[in-house]
C-alpha cells in the first residue's frame, strides 16, 4: 500500500476545494437522515457496527420544516428543502445511490443528489467515512478510505437498509435502481457493478507517495501489520462486491482505474457512463476515465468536458463550479432516464 495514499491525499486536496450547483428544481424536494449500520463488520474501534450514516433526498409532497440552503460556498442561490415532508403522490420513484470521494461526506454530494430528488428521483448518498475518533483519524486518509474496498459493501448494506425502510420502502421502484459517485465514489460505482479490486495492480501504476504523508502511510501501514480489524478488513480487499440490484452506473471523474483488471471490468453488464473534464490532474483520463470505458462492454461513450469537473485544484471563475456541475448533473439525468425506463 505504500503508494496508494498519494492518490488519496491527491483525492482529498481536491475534495477541500469542491463545490456544488445551484438547480432550478422541477419539484418540491425533501430531505432526511438515517443513522444506519451494518453489525456484520465492525467499527474501526473494534467495540460496535461500522456506522453508515446517510442523507436522503426525494420528491415532496405538502408539509415538511423548510430549510433555505444558505451555503455559497456549495450553492450560487439558495434552494429550498422541506425535512421530513411526505413523499409526493403515490407513485413509486427510482432509486439513486451516491458515492462521495476520498475522505469526504454525503453533503458533497448535495449538488447530484438535490438536483436527481427535484426531477424524480430517490436519491440517497451514503457517508462511508465516520467520525475521526471513529477513524481513530490523526491526520491524513481515513481508514474507510485506506481500506477502500469497504466501500462498495457500504453501499449494498444501505441499499438493504433502504428498501426495508418504514418511510420508502414502498416507494421504490425496485427495478429501477443505480448508483452514481464521484472520484474514488466513481470507483466505488464501478466496483458494485461486479469490478474486481486488486491492491497489487494498483500500487504498481501509483507515484511514490510525498513527504507531507509519509508519516501518515506509514502510521496507517503500520496498523495494517498488527491491527486485528484492520487484517480482517483486508482479507476482503479482491471479494467480488457485485450487487445484482445495480442496473446502471454513473461515475464522474473515477480514480484507481489501474485497481481492476480488464477481465473483472469486461464482465460488467449494466449500462455504465462516465464524465471527465479534460483538464483533471488528480484522476488522470487515460489511467481512469478512458480505461474503464475502453475495458467495459456496456460502458457508453466517455463524454470528456472541458475543464477539471470536480478534481478543482485551481481557483474558480465567479459562478464557474456551480454551472459545470450542474451541467454534470443534467447529464447524469439524461443518462437514468434512458437507462432506467
Amino acid at each position: 500500500m505504500k503508494n496508494i495514499l498519494f492518490t488519496l491525499y491527491l483525492l482529498t486536496c481536491a475534495c477541500a476545494a469542491f463545490t456544488q450547483p445551484s438547480t432550478a428544481a422541477s419539484a418540491k424536494t425533501g430531505v432526511t437522515t438515517r443513522a444506519f449500520a451494518d453489525s456484520s463488520r465492525s467499527n474501526w474501534l473494534g467495540n460496535g457496527p461500522r456506522p453508515l450514516r446517510t442523507i436522503i433526498w426525494y420528491p415532496a409532497g405538502n408539509g415538511g420544516q423548510e430549510e433555505q440552503i444558505n451555503d455559497p460556498m456549495q450553492f450560487s442561490g439558495t434552494p429550498v428543502v422541506y425535512r421530513e415532508a411526505p413523499i409526493a403522490g403515490k407513485n413509486k420513484y427510482p432509486l439513486i445511490i451516491i458515492s462521495h470521494g476520498a475522505t469526504g461526506n454525503a453533503i458533497q454530494m448535495r449538488w447530484l443528489g438535490y438536483y436527481l430528488a427535484s426531477h424524480g428521483f430517490i436519491a440517497v448518498a451514503v457517508n462511508h467515512n465516520g467520525t475521526d475518533e471513529e477513524e481513530r483519524r490523526t491526520d491524513g486518509p481515513t481508514l474507510s478510505d485506506f481500506c477502500m474496498w469497504q466501500r462498495p459493501k457500504d453501499i449494498s448494506v444501505v441499499l438493504d437498509k433502504i428498501l426495508k425502510d418504514s418511510f420508502f420502502s414502498s416507494r421504490i421502484d425496485t427495478s429501477r435502481i443505480a448508483v452514481a459517485g464521484f472520484s474514488l465514489g466513481g470507483a466505488t460505482a464501478i466496483w458494485v457493478a461486479g469490478a474486481i479490486f486488486n491492491i497489487d495492480d494498483l500500487a504498481k501504476s501509483e507515484p511514490n507517495p510525498p513527504p507531507q504523508i509519509r508519516d501518515a502511510i506509514n502510521r496507517l501501514k503500520d496498523q495494517a501489520k498488527t491491527d486485528p480489524v484492520i487484517i480482517n478488513s483486508a482479507k476482503h480487499s479482491g471479494d467480488s462486491f457485485k450487487d445484482k440490484r445495480i442496473k446502471a452506473v454513473f461515475a464522474l471523474a473515477p480514480a484507481i482505474g489501474h485497481g481492476f483488471s480488464k477481465q473483472s471490468l469486461q464482465n460488467i453488464t449494466v449500462p455504465v457512463q462516465i464524465v471527465v473534464g479534460d483538464a483533471d490532474l488528480i484522476a488522470p483520463m487515460d489511467l481512469n476515465a478512458k480505461y474503464y470505458t475502453q475495458n467495459i462492454p456496456t460502458a457508453k461513450k466517455l463524454i470528456i468536458l472541458p475543464g477539471e469537473r470536480g478534481h478543482y485544484t485551481k481557483p474558480p471563475f465567479a459562478n464557474e463550479r456551480p454551472k459545470e456541475l450542474q451541467q454534470v448533473s443534467e447529464i447524469a439525468l439524461r443518462f437514468f432516464n434512458d437507462v432506467l425506463k
